[in-house]
């Protein structure tokens, strides 16, 4: 899977939807270097930590991994 472009649009939708780190953070029970490492695509969570960053960012897994493209971002 290409991390960095899941890590991107979970940027992209934190700053869309006002999200602080600190909310994410409360909510995943991360702490901020392990969050940036995460957010900034040089980590690939395992599942869980992916769900609960899903659910820090109100999104679905599906509206972060499927691109316009259908499941392209999966694919090496």
């Amino acid at each position: 899977m290409n991390y960095k472009i899941v890590a991107e649009r979970m940027v992209a939708l934190k700053k869309e939807k006002g999200i602080t780190f600190l909310h994410i953070e409360k909510a995943t029970g991360f702490r901020r270097d392990k969050l940036c490492r995460l957010l900034w695509g040089e980590r690939e969570p395992c599942l869980s930590e992916f769900a609960l960053l899903c659910i820090a960012l109100g999104a679905s897994a599906d509206e972060l991994l499927q691109s316009a493209d259908g499941w392209e971002i999966l694919k090496r």
